[in-house]
């Protein structure tokens, strides 16, 4: 069994959605087996730039590709293969300006392809080829609340991730969040980061 964790907070150790899906892979060491930790802000990640772009378009319009270019593209294809070797992939991330943080997109970028991670029917119909299946946990913290106590905020990071996941292929598990983060005193930013990963550390453990 390997699980695939991308990681979309910068903060490291002191992200709390990190802090969370840490905690929720604990629990339940003998699912998830062997864990590899993505941080989608790493400075080697792979960004889908112009070479990946031309090259990715070159032959619906029957246009060459330098050899630059097709190394990138090859590169993009392979990272979408490494993604579809786990068994089980969990996903963590803040909200950032009401969606989800810039690296995290730019990594969505590149493994959402045509043909080499989903198709499109003759009638219009996308059909993900990806996931095949397989478990995605989405593990989400937001600073305000959008429970249905502020109607006037909108969520663009949950229906995002949850739609593109499941797109692509992937059996979405019910979203676990925190919200909201923002507490004025230290006792209750504390008492909130325990009970957030408790509830997460709860749902892993009812996985065994």
């Amino acid at each position: 069994m390997r699980t695939l964790w991308i990681e979309g907070s910068p903060k490291g150790e002191q992200s709390l959605s990190s802090a969370m899906a840490a905690a929720y892979l604990d629990a339940a060491p003998g699912v998830f087996g062997t864990v590899e930790r993505l941080c989608v802000w790493d400075d080697d990640m792979l960004r889908f730039g112009r070479d990946a772009a031309i090259a990715k378009f070159a032959p619906l319009f029957g246009e060459q590709v330098t050899e630059a270019q097709g190394q990138t593209w090859q590169r993009v294809l392979a990272e979408i293969e490494r993604v579809r070797g786990f068994d089980r992939v969990v996903l963590s991330s803040p909200m950032w300006n009401w969606h989800v943080p810039h690296a995290l997109k730019a990594w969505i970028d590149i493994i959402v392809q045509p043909l080499a991670s989903f198709t499109v029917t003759a009638d219009g119909v996308h059909v993900g080829t990806l996931g095949e299946g397989k478990p995605l946990q989405l593990i989400l913290t937001r600073s305000s609340a959008y429970d249905g106590r502020h109607p006037e905020l909108v969520d663009f990071q949950r229906p995002y991730l949850e739609y593109v996941f499941g797109m692509l292929g992937y059996h979405v598990a019910e979203t676990l969040i925190a919200e909201p983060t923002t507490r004025w005193t230290p006792d209750e930013r504390a008492a909130m980061r325990d009970d957030a990963i408790e509830m997460v550390r709860r749902v892993g453990a009812s996985l065994t």
